[in-house]
């Protein structure tokens, strides 16, 4: 059946693995993950993956971010450059992006239909509880319209792995890895080595580079320990030939790589670069001008830069990106490309700063952790003990939206409940969210039908020094458009 929109492309995405789901039992993603399907799928459709320039980035925070900042320098410096991520905020095209901007809808349907016949045919193989990863089917999109304009060089987010990913069949020249922590333990545990192990498996030649962001003592010490012992395995030969070949991923790349495997002479020895020992931030402030910090690599300091996200780790990520794009181009950045880059860098909903007058804040947390991090940047920013914050909160009714409100009672002494204009999901009623607003800021609640009425609300006074919009990634989608800023088209 011919894909005819947007929709029914969507729907193939997920179709194979809505229908193995009621058979999966709970088991780790070597035993549930195909990314040899998705390697099978390319390769059915002429493998446009093959001899193309890619950069993989996993770990388990800061990785989009990461993968954004690097696709935008790379960009700046003049590159033309694809970015394959997840989720998206409120179109599923934003997805995957070339310089910034989302591939079209003519675009995506097109390419839905070209990837469908050879996705039907190894659907109809399968068993019941195999499947067609949907990353692995929208990957084989992405990279079909990357090969198509020629994009220079590809970065894309792994999931929440990385050895078995759908994204890992790509033959990867640059491995980066930004902060590991315990997640999704079921999945990739039990313990922080097997996390380490599955987020290290993008690094699966001897002669991928490796970029490990910063990272807890403990996990730095795991992370030395699996390299080191993934190097052993994948020199292979005694003549010094390299075994490209940890696992099916692994394999699938290797073959489909088309490039020369030289590895570049000014890399350590065993490929490796680390912060800290490599490269770092520094003097990172969080001000109301967002995050700004000095950046050292072993080739150059950057003095001054800025950043519209908040939070130290935002520096951080900032460095690893800078040192790998210094890698891609052989030599230093040029200052005033990244100052450029990062004074415009918009990556929505990820504490991000939309308005400055007055201070603006939009961030998707919709639990209590989330909301406590917001808290604490919010904190650091210096606004002072009698600064007037107010927070807009609208988050679906099966959310922690109660921790939210209550978290954010904390700094805000207005809470406004509300909802986005367009959304699938179901909010609490208005009686209901005032209620749990008002339990912990009785003097400063209110209610509005949409974000837009809740914010003409709090600008039709005085204004408050910091405004806080949080919730769901609609809301944040709504905030962006009512502010003037696309989600088509984020600049590169």
């Amino acid at each position: 059946m011919s894909i005819a929109n947007q929709q029914e492309a969507e729907n193939m995405i997920y179709r194979s693995y809505l229908r193995a789901a009621p058979h999966l039992s709970p088991a780790g993603d070597e035993q549930v993950r195909h990314p040899r399907l998705t390697r099978e799928l390319l390769d059915r459709l002429g493998a446009p993956d093959r001899g193309r320039r890619y950069v993989l980035v996993t770990g388990s925070k800061g990785k989009g971010s990461t993968s954004r900042m690097i696709s935008s320098l790379l960009s700046h410096m003049g590159y033309k450059v694809g970015l394959f991520t997840s989720p998206h905020l409120v179109d599923y095209r934003e997805r995957i992006r070339i310089d910034g901007r989302a591939i079209g809808e003519t675009d995506f349907v097109r390419l839905a239909r070209h990837v469908q016949p050879a996705w039907a045919q190894i659907e109809r193989g399968l068993d019941k509880t195999t499947y067609q990863g949907p990353v692995g089917v929208a990957l084989a999109i992405a990279v079909s319209w990357f090969a198509e304009q020629e994009t220079d060089i590809d970065v894309v987010e792994c999931g929440r792995g990385g050895r078995y990913d759908d994204a890992n069949v790509l033959a990867n020249e640059w491995a980066v890895v930004t902060a590991v922590l315990e997640e999704h333990v079921r999945e990739l545990g039990p313990d922080i080595r097997d996390i380490v192990r599955h987020k290290l498996g993008i690094a699966k030649c001897a002669d991928t580079r490796l970029y490990v962001g910063k990272q807890r003592e403990d996990v730095l010490v795991e992370i030395k320990a699996v390299r080191e012992a993934t190097i052993e395995h994948i020199r292979g030969d005694e003549d010094g030939e390299s075994v490209r070949v940890q696992d099916p991923a692994a394999r699938a790349s290797q073959g489909a790589s088309g490039r020369d495997d030289r590895q570049d002479a000014s890399a350590p020895a065993d490929g490796a670069v680390f912060a800290g020992a490599h490269f770092a931030a520094a003097r990172v402030a969080i001000t109301p001008s967002g995050t700004t910090f000095d950046v050292r690599t072993e080739r150059a300091r950057y003095r001054g830069l800025t950043l519209p996200l908040l939070g130290e780790f935002q520096a951080d990520n900032a460095a690893l990106a800078m040192r790998v794009c210094e890698d891609i181009a052989g030599s230093a950045l040029d200052p005033a490309v990244v100052a450029a880059c990062f004074a415009r860098l918009q990556w929505p909903g990820r504490c991000e700063i939309v308005s400055r007058e007055p201070l603006t804040i939009v961030d998707g947390a919709i639990h209590r952790d989330s909301a406590a991090h917001l808290v604490r940047v919010v904190r650091s920013l210096g606004l002072g003990a009698d600064a007037r914050i107010a927070a807009v909160v609208g988050i679906p009714r099966d959310k922690d939206y109660v921790g939210v409100i209550e978290t954010l009672a904390a700094v805000a002494a207005r809470i406004l409940v509300t909802r986005p204009d367009v959304s699938h999901l179901a909010f609490p009623e208005d009686a209901e969210a005032l209620a749990a607003a008002r339990r912990y800021r009785p003097d400063g609640s209110a209610a509005y039908p949409l974000l837009a009425e809740a914010l003409s609300a709090l600008l039709a006074g005085p204004p408050p020094d910091c405004i806080l919009i949080v919730g769901t990634q609609t809301l944040i989608g709504n905030a962006k458009r009512l502010y003037g800023q696309e989600l088509e088209d984020i600049g590169k």
